[in-house]
């Protein structure tokens, strides 16, 4: 069986150029995660692009048989597997715009409000059980970074180990407290981008043995400000001084059972912190409040 890729990323256009072996170690019903070296690529039946997927006509993922633990030949040809052959040749390459500077104008109060009260409502009928807002590592984490964030106190967002308990924590492929930091670390480190700040860094040898691997790889990824176009168009909506970002937040949230709400809720939660460094204010409070009411 031969297909023809439709889209490639630039992490995993870069992974193929070393022509290499790979070895599946995930599959799922439309994706495949693929080990190259110290990073994965991202089999995809599907549309949604990323700076690490392939992606492949949505139309026939049925017709594979694929298998973790078996190996595969990556080329900047194709990717080669037991059941056939994926042509990258003619894909498109996608790159995250997070990695391009812009004018930064953050939401106010009332429009961050609402977001996080539609992410509530969204925990709120999950069936995915206990969620992340009822996790005391992750109030923990708020109240040990992001509030001194918010009061102009930066320097605990920089220290790699405020971030430990999180990592790792919760349930689902990617855990909670894994999506939650991606969606964090990929907003504050492209405003400070943006921003000719300092970002913050998470070193891949803090993230190893915490978490599953394909998990650690894209909060490192997401830190440098690889990450998949729903995310971005998200994290640049509501970085860009629209007064409605609510349409980009839903695409988001939806994902998995609670990943998407945790990413969204990272993102927002950030942005409701620089706001206030910003301005002395009480967004980030103020949201707290929503997330946390009885």
């Amino acid at each position: 069986m031969i297909e023809k890729a439709t889209s490639m990323g630039t992490l995993a256009a870069k992974s193929l150029s070393r022509n290499r072996m790979g070895e599946v170690t995930r599959v799922f019903r439309k994706s495949v995660y693929i080990r190259a070296g110290d990073d994965f690529v991202l089999l995809l039946w599907g549309s949604l692009r990323s700076p690490m997927t392939i992606n492949v006509e949505e139309n026939r993922s049925a017709e594979w048989r694929i298998r973790a633990g078996e190996w595969c030949i990556l080329s900047n040809e194709a990717v080669r597997l037991e059941a056939g052959e994926i042509d990258v040749r003619r894909a498109e390459v996608f790159m995250s715009a997070l990695l391009d500077a812009r004018k930064i104008a953050l939401p106010d109060g009332p429009a961050l409000a609402k977001g996080v009260a539609m992410l509530r409502s969204l925990y709120d009928v999950s069936s995915a059980g206990p969620t992340l807002t009822s996790d005391p590592v992750l109030k923990s984490f708020i109240m040990g970074t992001l509030l001194p964030l918010s009061s102009g106190r930066s320097g605990l967002v920089h220290q790699p180990g405020m971030y430990l308990n999180l990592i790792g924590r919760g349930a689902g492929f990617t855990p909670a407290g894994d999506d939650f930091l991606s969606g964090l670390v990929a907003t504050y480190n492209y405003i400070a981008r943006c921003r000719k700040r300092r970002q913050v860094s998470i070193p891949r040898n803090l993230v190893r043995g915490r978490t599953i691997p394909e998990s650690a790889v894209i909060l490192s990824n997401s830190a440098r400000g690889h990450v998949d176009e729903d995310l971005e168009r998200l994290i640049l909506a509501s970085t860009s001084g629209r007064t409605r970002f609510y349409g980009e937040l839903m695409a988001v949230a939806r994902r998995g059972h609670t990943s998407g709400i945790d990413m969204s809720l990272g993102v927002l939660l950030c942005e409701a912190a620089v706001a206030d460094e910003d301005s002395g204010g009480n967004v980030l409070e103020d949201c707290l409040d929503i997330l946390w009411r009885p």
